[in-house]
């Protein structure tokens, strides 16, 4: 036991004394012997570094982990850089993989290209004329990852691991957490802002004046904070037993008929008797407010979502604006390379 403790304690010190500069790797001091372990153990491994390491610009913040991932980043990107560069058999994966690569780095067609790839997508939301067809839209976009006001998932079933189960949990909002909406210090106010600001912005530059601009992101603030009303805080998310909500799906059919649970999992191609229902609450406070909110006010939230959603992957406008509000969120200094 001592053994393996002290093995423990080395590689800590090490994964916590060393920091990325560039390409350059800087080993801070290590263990600080004039402390006993058993007095404060977090503080003889890491006190050193914690007292005198910075977070790089680039970054949020800073750990082993990153330590550990950032050689593997640069092979990785070098060897897409090399492939992308490559003449490469017609149809082979080095060509596939190259091209999309090379596609992905191409700044030029991207920024010619402004918000058109998305287009589409928001045409699509332009269509929807009442709940169903709304629904139909949160579904098919959780099939592609975008939670929209509907998380989706299967994982092994908490009390039955042998198994899986669909589950259900909270989403919907474009900050954080929940309480990033209810807190009124100097702090989360001015990112409460930036985020506005930021929502004003993808409008703006989709097409909408800016007073529009302003009123739409007002609006999607506004049923953001309405569906963080039923959110669990962090803590509440610790409980595992809590959070562990079993249902029948007729009982979820019935308790939620605006949602419209069985055409959801029909349309993504789910066949289950019961899902977990991780914070009830939510999907109780969902269920009202697709009634209670106009179709023409959802339209716009899911816009501003599906912008929020895409906005890093399109022109130079859309990722500086993204950047922009991740600036104040995070305290991110410099903006990374597309790379």
């Amino acid at each position: 036991m001592k053994k393996t403790l002290i093995l423990f304690t080395a590689f800590l010190a090490f994964t916590a004394c060393s920091k990325h500069q560039g390409e350059k790797t800087i080993v801070i001091t290590g263990i600080d012997s004039t402390l006993r372990p058993g007095n404060d153990f977090f503080k003889y491994v890491n006190g050193k570094w914690y007292d005198s390491v910075s977070i790089p610009a680039s970054q949020t913040g800073v750990g082993a982990y990153m330590f550990m991932n950032y050689p593997q980043r640069m092979r990785l990107q070098g060897i897409l850089d090399s492939i992308s560069k490559s003449e490469n058999p017609a149809g082979s994966i080095a060509q596939k993989v190259g091209d999309f690569y090379a596609s992905g780095m191409d700044t030029v067609t991207i920024g010619k290209s402004g918000y058109a790839p998305i287009k589409p997508l928001l045409a699509k939301i332009d269509a929807i004329s009442d709940l169903p067809s709304l629904m139909n839209f949160v579904v098919n976009e959780v099939k592609v990852y975008n939670s929209s006001i509907v998380g989706f998932g299967v994982s092994p079933d908490q009390k039955n691991s042998s198994r899986n189960i669909a589950e259900i949990y909270q989403t919907g909002i474009g900050l954080p957490d929940r309480d990033y909406y209810f807190k009124s210090d100097s702090s989360t106010v001015a990112i409460q802002e930036a985020y506005k600001k930021y929502l004003a912005t993808l409008f703006q530059q989709t097409g909408s004046n800016a007073e529009e601009a302003k009123k739409n992101a007002s609006l999607v603030y506004d049923i953001d904070k309405k569906l963080a009303i039923s959110h669990k805080t962090k803590v509440e998310l610790r409980d595992v037993q809590a959070n562990y909500n079993k249902m029948a799906l007729t009982d979820l059919v019935k308790k939620h008929p605006n949602i419209g649970w069985t055409a959801f999992l029909n349309n993504l191609g789910a066949k289950t008797d019961s899902i977990n229902v991780g914070q009830p609450a939510y999907y109780d406070a969902l269920n009202k407010l697709l009634k209670t909110i106009p179709i023409t006010n959802w339209k716009i939230y899911l816009k501003a979502n599906s912008l929020e959603r895409y906005a890093d992957d399109l022109s130079k406008p859309f990722v500086d604006a993204s950047f922009e509000y991740t600036k104040v969120l995070s305290g991110q200094a410099v903006q990374k390379s597309r790379g």
